[in-house]
Parts: structure tokens; C-alpha cells; sequence
């Protein structure tokens, strides 16, 4: 496998997002014959007409022209550069976001954005209001990481992984290192998706979920969701919650950091932490919650905040006042 040269130059001396090992990712996914693409629209030479992406000082224009050069298992990477359209940048120069929404396809793809801060690069869907899905995901051994989701007034979501209904499921998704604003309504949507890892993700007041399964469409199952912080996430009208995940099955939901200003100051929270009601069989372990430990159906407590299935296992999860041993509101 030979990637080190590939990447030298465009990421020197650093690894580029926080929480992700380049060469090491690379080094599982990447090889001999795999392409390594670059997506930058603020270079001055980017375009999708001529150009094949493999070359860093000739970028693609957009992330839809580099997934129509990936390869079903072949180890396709694609970088996106880093631009300066997060609300509090210097705004002097590269000030282009990524601006779409895209249906990835392509089987064991990698998309990386590059960037050496801890927020990743932006993007945002094609409308400034942002009420569309910036990430489709319908294939297998998709990898994610590295960008900030940032909705408009529409809010939108930004990452959808989904069955498309014929032969195409958005199955062993890893999502890791990324960044969902207070502008986006769900950050991460399971539909019919099974083994997701999703993990050293920041979700900031998300207005209706932080990560989603819809009970009315076809479970998710599974998935590992951990080492995640969820700030004041569901708290908007007719909003879910944090992780609200009804009716999956087999799920490990773990060492997740879930901070509610309604729960905290023992206002109605209900099921605004973690809901796996309807679901069963799953392991919900080492969370911490911003809500007191008592069960007694009052607001902001233990019970009130979270839901679980009644097969389920809740075990040590911590809150204001102590460590609870129970299943709440089965």
C-alpha cells in the first residue's frame, strides 16, 4: 500500500481533525490502485470540467465530481479542504463552504475534510435556509469525518444513512470527529442502517435530534454510539432528543456526555437524553446526564429525561446525584 507521498504536502506535519489518525486510516483502507481525491473550491485552479481530483494544486470543484470517480471496495479517499465559513472565522480569505447535497453510493469510500482545528470544514446544504440532507449514505463500509454541519433557517440534517429501497444499504457507516450546529435539525439519521460506529462527535443544540431513528420507518440495529457530547440537543418544538433511537435493536450506547438546560433545572425534559423505548435488546452503559437520579416522574429526573425498552440493560450511568441501576420508564 503506498499513500504516504500521496498525502505529503496537503496535510504536512499534523493530522489534520481532531481524533483522526490519517495514516492509519489510510493504512486500513488505502490500495496500491486506490485514488486519493482533493475537493477545494477555494482554489484558484478547481474545476470539475478536466480535471481527475489527484492532484492537490488541481482540486475538484465539488464533492459530487469526486464520488463519481470512486470505485465500489477499492479505497477511495476523498479530502476537502478546509475553508474559512464558520460564523466566527477572519472571513479574509477561502470563505467558500461546501455547499451541497450528495447521495454516496460507492462501497468503502472514505471522505475526509481536512483541517487542523477541532470544528473540521464546513458545510452546509445548498440553500443558505438549509433544509436538505448534505450526506446521503446508500453503501456499504462508508467512512465520515472531519467536517461541521451547519444548517440555515430551514435547519435541514447532515448525515442520512438509509436502505434506497431496491439494493443499496447504508450499512457500516463510521461517522467520527464531526461537528453539528444549532443550525441543523437532526445530525445524524438512521434509517434501516445496521453496524454504524458513531463516535467523537459534538452535536450543539441540534433543534430536533442529535442522532435519529425514525419508529415509523425500518430500524436501525446494531450501531455503537460513544464517546459523543450532546449540548442542549431536541430542545425545539415537537423535538425528540439527544439520542433518540425507538425501537432499534441490539444497540450499544455508551460513555456519552448529554448536557440539558431543561433536565438541569428540573423544567420538563421528557425523553430529551436517551430513548430506546419500543426497542430491545439494547446495552446503554457509562452516559452522563445533566438530570438528578431520582424516578419519580418528575421533571428533569432520571426517569422523565430518558426511556428505555424493557429488555434492555441500563448499567452505571451517571447522573447529578448518583449512578443509576435501573431501566427508566420502560
Amino acid at each position: 500500500m503506498v499513500f504516504t507521498d500521496r498525502t505529503a504536502g496537503y496535510m504536512p506535519g499534523q493530522s489534520g481533525v481532531l481524533g483522526v489518525n490519517y495514516t492509519a486510516t489510510f493504512a486500513k483502507s488505502m490500495m496500491a490502485d486506490s485514488r486519493l481525491m482533493y475537493v477545494n473550491p477555494n482554489h484558484a485552479d478547481a474545476t470539475d470540467d478536466g480535471n481527475t481530483g489527484e492532484n492537490p494544486e488541481q482540486p475538484f470543484l465539488t464533492v459530487a465530481a469526486a464520488l463519481l470517480r470512486t470505485r465500489d471496495n477499492r479505497g477511495d479517499v476523498i479530502l476537502v479542504g478546509q475553508n474559512d465559513a464558520w460564523q466566527y472565522g477572519g472571513g479574509s480569505t477561502w470563505q467558500t463552504p461546501i455547499a451541497e447535497e450528495v447521495t454516496i453510493t460507492t462501497e468503502g469510500v472514505s471522505l475526509i475534510g481536512v483541517s487542523p482545528g477541532s470544528l473540521g470544514v464546513t458545510w452546509h446544504p445548498v440553500t443558505a435556509a438549509g433544509a436538505g440532507t448534505c450526506i446521503t449514505v446508500n453503501a456499504m463500509d462508508v467512512f465520515i469525518s472531519g467536517f461541521t454541519f451547519e444548517g440555515g433557517a430551514l435547519g435541514g440534517i447532515g448525515i442520512h444513512a438509509i436502505w434506497n429501497g431496491t439494493t443499496l444499504f447504508g450499512e457500516n457507516l463510521v461517522v467520527q470527529g464531526c461537528f453539528f450546529d444549532s443550525g441543523i435539525d437532526i445530525g445524524i439519521q438512521l434509517e434501516y442502517s445496521w453496524f454504524a460506529r458513531i463516535h467523537g462527535c459534538t452535536f450543539e443544540a441540534c433543534d430536533f435530534a442529535g442522532i435519529y431513528n425514525d419508529p415509523t420507518d425500518s430500524d436501525a440495529a446494531y450501531a455503537h454510539i460513544y464517546d459523543n457530547t450532546f449540548i442542549d440537543v431536541g430542545l425545539g418544538t415537537g423535538a425528540t432528543g439527544a439520542i433518540s433511537f425507538q425501537g432499534v435493536t441490539d444497540c450499544y450506547i455508551y460513555n456519552n456526555r448529554i448536557y440539558n438546560s431543561n433536565a438541569e433545572a428540573a423544567n420538563a425534559a421528557t425523553d430529551e437524553g436517551i430513548d430506546t423505548a419500543g426497542g430491545d435488546r439494547n446495552l446503554v452503559s457509562d452516559n452522563w446526564f445533566s438530570c438528578v437520579l431520582t424516578d419519580t416522574a418528575a421533571n428533569g429526573d432520571w426517569g422523565e429525561f430518558n426511556s428505555g425498552a424493557a429488555t434492555d440493560a441500563w448499567v452505571g450511568n451517571h447522573c447529578t446525584t448518583g449512578i443509576a441501576v435501573n431501566t427508566p420508564d420502560f
